[in-house]
């Protein structure tokens, strides 16, 4: 058995879903954290469970070719950007396998998986930060946190996020430090709108007004004339929920607007909008090509956000029906698409499963519909909704293709068949992927195999 310290060479045969390489030493299979596959290494066992362990790398004898030099100086405490060692070639390559492992194992479906679509810039791509603030030993701190602990990673650049958004966050933590209010802050959210430059910067406070409220507004605006939004969100919550808490506006309005595929939208602190605006215009227009709309369809929009996806698409459908949660996404969806002279589009606030129960009551026959959950996918009181409105054409949009693989065995087996699987780059140099994936109602019995058959008949049976 192997114990902690003991030294080895390996080979990695590939990695594991956060991309870690891994490597097999006496038929046990050990996990090193930035090992390239195919790669040679002296390495150390830090850690051994029952039936695998883990290593780190002490030298690398035999390097890949694809092997780059992270640029960010707190690459390896941070954890928040896993493949800066690898070039753009092996991220696509690793993303692509993973989609396609998770499939594999998760669905029992060997899928063939479309190239990822990438695009530029693969740095300062994010629209949004939200950092952490502490005060240590009267010390201002704020970074990220390091992984799987409350300690923060500080930094003076973050290269997937703009050099506005660096500039800010070291700003606040010079001046939370000089006006002696940092014990008051417990967040910084930054939005930075790509294309129309605008800026919203939320404050996460314990209380409000805090030690120097007003001076610290006053120098803001005086030095950051691009904030279009500076609001302060008071919450007294000891839990991980962060944007909870009254709102206050301190200055400008309560909302940002960006622009995307010929639209406008406003982005308030609380709604969602996808980090990456560039490869989310590929994302977008790839979903809604898949829906097929050619005018006389009715669409549903199923976690719509802030009306992003529904909007663009109502331009292409006859009636689309956009379904959210939270109520914020909703007033903002509401007044993009007034903002955007789109008639032909209406907003449930409801979660994803009633939102779709009040469609089927409705009697509402949909042609199509996209659902874009959050990670944790869809429930299972949403699957059978969507089961039952029976859309001809499904557009699945996930950052999790685990959960993904999970859902679509599932429809797969309540009538609906993978038509495509297209992985997305929204977040390079990170392990996570975006997907989108396309599912067709069947026609005919003929397509599903016995297990599915049985299934399909007997929900049939017995709703």
């Amino acid at each position: 058995m192997m114990e902690k310290n003991e030294r080895y060479i390996a080979t990695a045969t590939g990695y594991s879903e956060d991309g870690a390489g891994v490597t097999r030493i006496n038929g046990i299979v050990i996990f090193v954290p930035g090992l390239l596959n195919g790669e040679e290494a002296e390495i150390g066992i830090t850690k051994m469970k029952k039936n695998y362990g883990y290593g780190r790398i002490i030298e690398i004898l035999k390097p890949s070719i694809h092997r780059v030099n992270p640029i960010c100086s707190v690459y390896k405490q941070c954890g928040g950007c896993q493949l800066q060692h690898m070039d753009s070639d092996e991220q696509n390559i690793f993303k692509e396998n993973k989609v396609k492992d998770c499939f594999h194992k998760i669905a029992g479906m060997d899928v063939e998986i479309q190239p990822i679509i990438k695009v530029e810039p693969h740095w300062n791509y994010r629209n949004k930060v939200q950092i952490p603030v502490q005060c240590n030993d009267n010390k201002v701190e704020m970074g990220f946190y390091a992984p799987h602990s409350n300690r923060i990673v500080q930094y003076d650049v973050c290269h997937v996020q703009t050099d506005l958004s660096n500039e800010l966050t070291n700003y606040f933590r010079k001046q939370f430090d000089m006006l002696a209010c940092a014990k008051e802050m417990r967040h910084v959210l930054i939005k930075h709108a790509h294309n129309t430059g605008e800026v919203m910067v939320a404050l996460v406070v314990r209380n409000y007004p805090f030690h120097n409220s007003d001076i610290l507004i006053k120098d803001v605006l005086a030095n950051y004339p691009q904030i279009k939004s500076f609001v302060a969100i008071v919450n007294k919550r000891e839990d991980n929920v962060i944007l909870d808490g009254k709102e206050i506006l301190l200055a400008g309005r309560h909302y940002i607007e960006e622009e995307l595929l010929g639209c406008k939208f406003r982005i308030s602190a609380r709604s969602f909008y996808q980090i990456n605006p560039y490869a989310t215009r590929e994302l977008y227009s790839k979903a809604i090509e898949l829906a097929c709309l050619t005018g006389n369809e009715t669409l549903i929009d199923l976690y719509c956000g802030t009306g992003t996806m529904g909007i663009i698409a109502a331009k292409q459908a006859k009636q689309v029906y956009g379904i959210e949660i939270v109520a914020d996404a909703i007033r903002d969806a509401n007044t993009n698409a007034k903002n955007n002279n789109v008639t032909n589009i209406k907003f449930i606030n409801a979660d994803a499963s009633e939102g779709a129960k009040q469609i089927i009551d409705a009697k509402i026959q949909a042609d199509a519909m996209i659902i874009d959950p959050p990670r944790k996918g869809c429930s299972k009181d949403t699957i059978d909704a969507i089961v039952t409105i029976a859309p001809k054409r499904l557009v699945y949009v996930s950052c999790d293709p685990a959960t993904l693989a999970r859902d679509v065995k599932i429809l797969s087996d309540n009538g609906y068949k993978l038509e495509l699987v297209q992985p997305v780059d929204l977040f390079p140099q990170t392990v996570h992927v975006e997907c989108v994936v396309l599912l067709e109602r069947r026609k005919k019995w003929q397509d599903m195999n016995l297990e599915q058959s049985i299934r399909y008949l007997h929900r049939y049976l017995t709703t």
